[in-house]
């Protein structure tokens, strides 16, 4: 079952359907040739990068996260470093089909993916890495389908997945800093991290109805997120702004990642 854990299989599942999304965004469902393909490629990706961040992290996580498959033992070393070489194998060869840029993309973000958890990691780039890489799925999907639209749901991508990038920092900062992590939140602090968590969750917040009011996206759009993602927003800008604890900040987080899952629904009805 660790093996399984570590890849995050939630997490690939949504990326696959980023690249849906980054599709149909605005044009509707269709099956241009390769996007399967593409969703496959984006998933073991995905599988590849949380693999190669949790074998980086693995000291960090006996502090943080002592129940994650490596630290607790549920997998071995060995067997993550080659179940993480199949995932990216995997990756290369489906996107093989899909055409030359395409194709570069997915390469480039294997090549992030293992440079983040090598080098970039305990930087501050960190959280614009890992958001930059969440959001390129709408793009490898919008670049199947020859689809600009694609552009919108990977702008809301970053501006939701930096600041939830941020909280996570800050929920990690007892282990990261004797790790020797160089995080915002150690850098420059808990209170301004967490400030400018919701500084960027209030531009998304802003930003929300721009697809429909540009009749890219129709009213339901409009609807499914005015209803399930703004007030969720809004919830969360206020709780970042009253100096959460540890506790709240998790429940933050997961909120954040709730909104992502509703965000896509708009999405996908739009």
């Amino acid at each position: 079952m660790g093996y399984l854990e570590i890849i995050r299989p939630l997490n690939c599942t949504i990326t696959f359907v980023s690249v849906l999304i980054g599709a149909w965004v605005g044009k509707g469902v269709q099956f241009p040739a390769g996007l399967i393909f593409a969703g496959c490629a984006a998933f073991a990706a995905c599988a590849f990068g949380n693999i190669v961040n949790d074998l980086r992290d693995i000291e960090i996580d006996r502090i943080n996260n002592p129940g994650r498959p490596l630290p607790s033992g549920q997998v071995r070393t060995n067997w993550a470093i080659v179940e993480a070489a199949g995932f990216a194998l995997m990756g290369i060869l489906t996107a093989l089909p899909l055409g030359r840029n395409p194709m570069l993309l997915v390469f480039f973000t294997l090549v992030l993916l293992f440079l983040y958890a090598l080098y970039y990691k305990k930087t501050p780039a960190a959280n614009l890495i890992v958001a930059l890489v969440a959001s390129m799925s709408f793009l490898l999907g919008g670049w199947v389908a020859g689809n600009d639209f694609c552009l919108v749901p990977l702008g809301f991508a970053l501006l939701i997945h930096l600041p939830r990038e941020i909280v996570k920092d800050v929920i990690d900062l007892e282990g990261d800093r004797p790790a020797g992590v160089h995080s915002l939140p150690i850098r420059f602090g808990s209170r301004k991290a967490l400030v400018l968590s919701a500084v960027l969750l209030g531009l998304l917040a802003v930003l929300l109805p721009l697809p429909y009011f540009l009749k890219i996206l129709h009213l339901r759009y409009l609807l499914v997120t005015s209803l399930g993602v703004l007030p969720v927003l809004i919830f969360t800008i206020i709780k970042l702004l009253s100096r959460p604890d540890r506790p709240a900040l998790f429940r933050l987080s997961t909120l954040l990642k709730v909104v992502m899952g509703i965000g896509l629904v708009g999405f996908l009805l739009g």
